[in-house]
């Protein structure tokens, strides 16, 4: 139970964590050219050291990303990976792929790819990838973007190419409506055919089909409402037009938000309470407390405060006390210094080092005291 939950805890802890929009960042999205430009570089490298049980550092590191930016092409190209968490079985295990982003108007991404490394055996490749494609309007607002999965087998005879199958699964495009001011209003989704294309060399023969036992007509997924200032409402949708999840918003007389309700159960009869967020300000203090009723719901209450919108404190409340993470978090004039979780298994201890730019140097994870994970960042 005891390494179930550790897992739980950094999961959410780097969910939670990565959403909250006021905190001072502390990982630059080098997806984004402009921050290439801002801090003049090329090239961005992140290593990690590999830990003994003693938490001494050995020597050798694993690259873990690596991003590279090439002006002249609008592109950004390079390495990165995701968790691949094992709650039962077996050690967790990072998934590496390569990416390719191409770009328009200095920030404007038009095509993301991400390519899994190939699957070679002595007679067949296999290439697995993921495509994003990205359409904007004369004022730069988004309109579009169609995602999609794709994979190429190539069976080869004797280092010669004898047949090639390629497949597109189910390609969904979202489209975006705006009011006159700019604002999203309107969401769409649609759900295409999946393609095949198979292409036999050694006979000649290429033959294309499509399947569409899966695919959606265009049906209204996401819609918000706005009074002259501020979100009022926004509403989900099933694809058979059923009103799905609920959220609302109420302000208090400076215009800042005072409260939202979620509210779910895909409104099959009786819709149910999922949460309700209030919060309060003082002078430069505020503070988010999060109700959460679902049975689901890991953490049910979750408490937030920030001081000059930098976020310095956050319990998790979960059904069991003894389940609760509290994480207290410091500051260095305007940059992040130190994050500490406090949970039933240990204490966790977040350091981060910065350069004189203020860019990511160095970053190094404790567990009750003991050094867990070292991370290096490099930068051209």
């Amino acid at each position: 139970m005891s390494k179930i939950f550790l897992y739980i805890f950094f999961i959410y802890s780097i969910f939670s964590f990565g959403q909250n929009e006021n905190l001072n960042q502390i990982y630059v999205d080098w997806e984004n050219p402009k921050n290439f430009e801002k801090y003049n570089v090329k090239k961005v490298t992140v290593y990690s050291k590999e830990i003994k049980k003693n938490g001494k550092i050995k020597r050798d590191s694993l690259l873990l990303a690596k991003y590279e930016y090439d002006k002249s092409k609008d592109m950004i190209k390079g390495i990165n990976h995701y968790l691949i968490v094992m709650f039962h079985r077996g050690e967790s295990q990072l998934k590496f792929y390569n990416f390719k982003n191409q770009y328009f108007s200095d920030s404007l991404i038009v095509k993301k790819e991400n390519k899994e490394i190939p699957k070679v055996t002595k007679d067949k490749i296999v290439n697995n990838s993921f495509v994003e494609l990205y359409k904007y309007d004369n004022l730069n607002r988004l309109i579009s973007d169609k995602k999609y999965s794709e994979e190429n087998e190539y069976n080869l005879s004797k280092k010669d190419t004898t047949a090639h199958y390629r497949s597109i699964s189910y390609p969904k495009t979202t489209e975006y409506e705006y009011d006159f001011k700019s604002r999203l209003i309107k969401q769409y989704i649609t759900r295409d055919s999946s393609e095949y294309y198979i292409n036999l060399k050694n006979y000649n023969s290429i033959s294309e089909s499509k399947n569409c036992s899966y695919c959606e007509e265009k049906y209204l997924d996401q819609e918000r409402k706005y009074d002259d200032s501020n979100l009022l409402e926004w509403t989900t949708y099933t694809y058979k037009k059923e009103k799905h999840t609920k959220r609302n918003y109420f302000y208090d007389e400076n215009q800042n938000l005072g409260k939202q309700i979620d509210s779910t159960g895909w409104y099959l009869g009786k819709p149910s309470l999922s949460s309700i967020k209030e919060i309060r300000y003082d002078d430069n203090i505020k503070i988010e407390i999060q109700t959460n009723f679902n049975d689901d719901s890991y953490f049910k209450k979750e408490t937030k405060k920030f001081d000059n919108n930098q976020l310095v404190y956050e319990l998790l409340e979960a059904k069991y006390p003894e389940y609760n993470v509290e994480t207290t978090l410091t500051y260095s004039r305007n940059s992040i210094k130190k994050t500490t979780n406090r949970f039933k298994n240990g204490i966790t201890v977040e350091e981060y080092l910065f350069n004189k730019n203020g860019l990511l140097i160095e970053q190094k994870t404790y567990l009750s005291e003991i050094l867990i994970e070292y991370k290096k960042y490099y930068y051209e």
